[in-house]
């Protein structure tokens, strides 16, 4: 790995020395019960670890707060030439609360990389004589780090395509202060049921459960991505296979291929490392190179409306796996497919691909209807 960044080397060296005895098979991955119930207790303890690092920090932040006050966090007065009085300021407690979230932040990054290479270890993921091999261990690096693998970009498929930067960028504000706003939101039901009766050591106090649980719940998307990350792969180079087999003489599916893949990634709005793979593995299958200045056409649904029922078929089930390799189908996708299927141009039902999105992430090794 050729990365500048310490963190991203760590995690690198963690997933590839893996021990050489580690109680996982070699398969490409079916789940053994061992493994499953070794991955049920490796999401417990990083999510409680998580939980427990949300809950101590609210502790740790409010009660030398409240019990010492002035004592240990002084406040300052400071004086501008433009106001008439000075603003108190609590510089010592906002310090203080900048380093507890540091060391939160830190202790959660190792929990991640902790969980990361827990996870791949357990899977023996992935196998290094994989062609793919650097490809899978940087997507797990990008897992365990929290940040999105943008290498969609470099083959010119944007989940964003459509949207403005301002919707982008409310998207993504969104996102990120959602733990935010939920505790303020708590805080404010708190005060509003005890009225005069909530002294302020009580409303902090009430973040306890707001962050304990956001905290355990990035844990869990960390624990998801990364499962669906090491059992993607095989059914990705499987689906490939078949679907070349199945569309290569139909040019107009061919001609579409890479507008369906970019119908992929927009539909869940997201870079995702299993849509990039799935993208690169299948372009290469069907011999077309990546282009990185390709763009979404806007036009391409009203052309699959009027497609042949065998574009239709493929294009189906390269919507179907791209869901699915998300591991999860949200309320909006459920009424994407309702309007799919008025349209004609998706040939499963909502619950068929609830089904395959099942089979594919408990780890089965192939999605039964692809």
């Amino acid at each position: 790995m050729n990365s500048k960044n310490p963190l991203e080397r760590y995690l690198y060296k963690k997933i590839v020395d893996r021990p050489s005895t580690n109680g996982g098979d070699d398969r490409e991955h079916v789940l053994t019960e061992e493994e499953s119930k070794q991955l049920k207790k490796i999401q417990f303890w990083s999510m409680f670890r998580a939980a427990l690092a949300g809950a101590i920090g609210v502790v740790a932040l409010y009660v030398p707060y409240h019990v010492y006050g002035e004592e240990l966090f002084p406040v300052f007065d400071l004086s501008f030439p433009f106001l008439e009085e000075p603003i108190a300021v609590e510089a010592v407690f906002l310090l203080y609360s900048l380093i507890l979230v540091v060391i939160e932040i830190g202790y959660l990054t190792y929990n991640n990389i902790h969980t990361v290479k827990s996870i791949a270890h357990t899977c023996n993921y992935p196998l290094p004589e994989d062609p793919f091999f650097e490809t899978n261990v940087e997507s797990l690096v990008a897992v365990g780090l929290e940040r999105n693998i943008k290498a969609q970009s470099q083959i010119g498929i944007n989940p964003f395509a459509g949207l403005s930067k301002w919707q982008v960028m409310v998207f993504t504000i969104i996102n990120l202060v959602k733990a935010a706003m939920t505790n303020f939101l708590f805080k404010l039901i708190i005060k509003r049921a005890l009225g005069r009766y909530a002294f302020r050591l009580l409303v902090d106090l009430a973040g306890i459960p707001v962050y304990a649980f956001w905290n355990a719940y990035a844990a869990r998307v960390v624990i998801k991505e990364s499962r669906v990350r090491i059992m993607a792969n095989p059914i990705i180079k499987d689906f490939a296979k078949k679907l070349y087999q199945e569309q290569r003489d139909n040019p107009e599916f061919v001609d579409e291929l890479y507008y369906m893949l970019d119908f992929v990634a927009i539909t869940k709005r997201k870079f995702h490392g299993n849509h990039y793979m799935l993208a690169l593995v299948v372009l290469q299958e069907f011999g077309i190179k990546p282009d990185p200045d390709h763009e979404y056409d806007k036009e391409f649904l009203d052309r699959m409306e009027q497609a042949s029922d065998k574009t239709i078929e493929g294009f189906s089930k390269v919507n179907l796996m791209g869901m699915a390799l998300d591991g999860v189908i949200s309320k909006k996708e459920e009424l994407l497919i309702y309007t799919w299927r008025k349209k004609g141009i998706y040939t499963y039902t909502t619950e068929q691909t609830k089904q395959a999105t099942r089979e594919f992430f408990e780890g089965q090794g192939q999605i039964s209807l692809i």
